[in-house]
């Protein structure tokens, strides 16, 4: 059985964490974005889709007053942890990997057996 978490760390000169999240209206945990587990599941979509894409929308959503709270695209990391029993492959596709380089976001990932 695996498991995965997502969450987008926001990164910046003097960020303001509360304002952040007073404009998206969630809880963040510590300075992370965490990717909902109650997404819909999509299951003709791409493996590890919907939360990225989740946490993608979010961001270019609020890309301008982000900027203003202090985030800086370009040190903020997505980050996916995948614990896996036997073997560990994904794929990512294209148009996610082309929104994160649109906003300067490294894409991070650790497998853990």
């Amino acid at each position: 059985m695996s498991e995965m978490s997502f969450w987008l760390s926001l990164y910046g000169k003097n960020i303001n964490l509360s304002e952040i999240e007073n404009l998206l209206q969630i809880k963040l945990d510590n300075n992370r974005i965490r990717a909902s587990k109650d997404l819909p599941e999509d299951p003709d979509g791409p493996i590890f889709y919907k939360e990225i894409a989740w946490l993608l929308d979010m961001a270019e959503t609020n890309k301008e007053k982000l900027a203003e709270l202090g985030v800086a695209f370009s040190e903020c990391e997505i980050w996916m942890i995948y614990y896996y029993d036997k073997q560990c492959n994904m794929e990512f596709a294209p148009d996610l990997m082309e929104r994160m380089g649109k906003l300067g976001i490294k894409l991070c990932v650790s497998c853990q057996g």
